[in-house]
């Protein structure tokens, strides 16, 4: 793709979104899509957050059985932190 296409591209995007932002904003039907859209982004992030929670947890988890591991084979083994992201 060359950059002629690139900025075509991105100008028809930001034209859609430009346009899909404007009508829910500035229309009534915009705002009953958004009081319809609103509960369920705020019930997609809670969700995201309680993953984020169980992946930290199961990373503690990793990162303690790799110490365990390390610690019975002579204490060489893995560095500590080996899950961290």
């Amino acid at each position: 793709m060359d950059e002629r296409s690139r900025v075509l591209m991105a100008t028809l995007m930001g034209a859609v979104v430009g346009g899909v932002g404007g009508w829910l904003y500035m229309t009534e039907g915009g705002r009953r899509v958004r009081d319809q859209i609103e509960p369920r982004l705020d019930d997609f992030m809670n969700e995201l957050t309680r993953m984020r929670g169980t992946v930290d947890k199961a990373r503690n988890a990793a990162n303690e059985g790799w110490r365990s591991l390390s610690d019975m084979a002579g204490g060489g083994g893995q560095p500590q932190g080996r899950w961290s992201a």
